[in-house]
């Protein structure tokens, strides 16, 4: 049987620049020395371009103050960053270009904040952005000589700063690409090895719904399918059957049959069947057929249904709740109290559905029918399925000698809460 594996939506890939991949301490480093960076050039910048280049201050203190604080930012808006970045260098190109004090059209400073912003970028960000801003500066500086024909002369001025500015960056902005992306093919691997763990859990989950289906059917549906069989023919094989008998049998199929119908409907969720998923699910309109069946068995039972309560507006996982301690409780007064009075009462109070299932003391002259095995898990799953649809339960021994369930359930899950009570006793 091959098992149908859903599969795997691969994780939507953000920008390297918004991405917080790592808080581990080389990054706070690299923060700190950025940081550090930043208010050096604005320390050194701003009176260097003052006392060499003959710039007002107020200028200087902007345009510097320009260049460290988008320095400083690269990280977290680069492409933001890098457009101030290099508008503040134009600023400073045309800002200095009436001194005939080199490095010109970018000052040193200026070199320095380039370099450092194509560091940033190159490491942070898609390859693509980097060379963008490098193509943009080395453009720049060739405007800035363009627009100042002042400064023409001498040419080996503006030659020796072109030079040194575009090789400087163009091999820095190289390195920080080639650690970036060294990075970012670490981190995609990361992702694509965690895919890869997720899918095959995913898969070893699935094989071992597949494992237990196959036990199931092998084991439970087999035996209740000759249990069915038997039943079914039991009239045909015994000859002068009483007409209690017959009821009896036919009982015994009717009951096997829905078995059945409940264990292929399993057996099809477990197999991620999706045919078997939206299979009708028993509810509180076949409460009556349960306790009908109950009744065959030699056991008194009345039942009280609100005609509230079996109405279509209650959430579907209600009922099916409903349904099933209902079916577990009779089942515990079969095992335990056989014969026992029995009366089952479902109400319901506004957003809550109330449950309650109350046998009293088995006759004397009764004997408990032993299971074909010791359970002991019947109350345990009433109290997850309460507990899962936020409702409660209270359960335990009566003074006479009888046993009491009562369960409350909001009637649209997860719109309603309710408070919780101590369990009581166990069974």
């Amino acid at each position: 049987m091959t098992a149908h594996v859903p599969p795997v939506t691969p994780r939507r890939r953000r920008p390297w620049s918004t991405r917080r991949e790592w808080a581990t301490w080389p990054v706070v480093v690299a923060r700190i020395v950025l940081v550090v960076v930043a208010a050096t050039l604005f320390a050194v910048a701003a009176p260097v371009t003052v006392a060499v280049y003959d710039v007002p201050v107020p200028l200087a203190l902007l345009v510097t103050a320009v260049l460290s604080v988008s320095l400083g930012l690269a990280p977290v808006l680069p492409r933001t960053s890098s457009v101030a970045h290099l508008a503040a260098v134009a600023a400073l190109g045309l800002l200095t270009a009436g001194s005939p004090a080199g490095p010109w059209p970018l000052p040193v400073t200026a070199i320095i904040g380039v370099g450092a912003l194509l560091v940033v970028l190159g490491v942070r960000t898609d390859w693509r952005l980097t060379a963008a801003v490098w193509t943009a500066a080395t453009v720049l500086t060739l405007a800035l000589v363009a627009v100042a024909p002042g400064r023409w002369e001498p040419a080996d001025v503006w030659a020796a700063t072109f030079v040194v500015s575009a090789g400087s960056s163009l091999l820095l902005a190289g390195t920080a690409v080639a650690v970036g992306q060294r990075r970012a093919v670490r981190v995609e691997l990361a992702e694509a090895r965690r895919d890869v763990e997720l899918e095959q859990a995913r898969r070893r989950s699935v094989e071992e719904r597949s494992r237990i289906a196959r036990e199931l059917h092998d084991v439970v549906a087999h035996s209740m399918s000759v249990v069915h069989m038997q039943a079914e023919s039991a009239p045909f094989r015994v000859a002068d059957l009483p007409p209690a008998a017959r009821a009896e049998f036919a009982a015994i199929a009717e009951t096997s049959r829905t078995a059945l119908r409940e264990m292929r409907q399993l057996l099809g969720t477990l197999r991620a069947d999706t045919a078997a998923e939206r299979a009708p699910q028993p509810g509180l309109d076949d409460l009556p057929a349960l306790v009908r069946a109950t009744q065959a068995a030699g056991i008194p039972v009345a039942l009280q249904l609100d005609e509230g309560a079996s109405g279509g507006t209650i959430d579907p996982l209600a009922r099916l709740a409903a349904y099933r301690v209902v079916q577990e409780a009779l089942g515990n007064v079969a095992r335990h109290a056989p014969g026992a009075e029995t009366a089952v009462t479902v109400a319901r109070h506004d957003a809550v559905l109330a449950v309650e299932v109350v046998n009293a003391a088995p006759p004397r002259d009764t004997v408990a029918i032993v299971p074909p095995d010791d359970g002991g898990f019947g109350l345990t799953g009433m109290r997850e399925r309460v507990a899962a649809l936020g409702g409660t339960i209270d359960h335990g021994p009566l003074p006479s000698g009888g046993f009491r369930v009562r369960v409350t359930l909001p009637c649209h899950p997860g719109t309603t809460t309710l408070r919780p009570q101590a369990d009581r006793g166990a069974r």
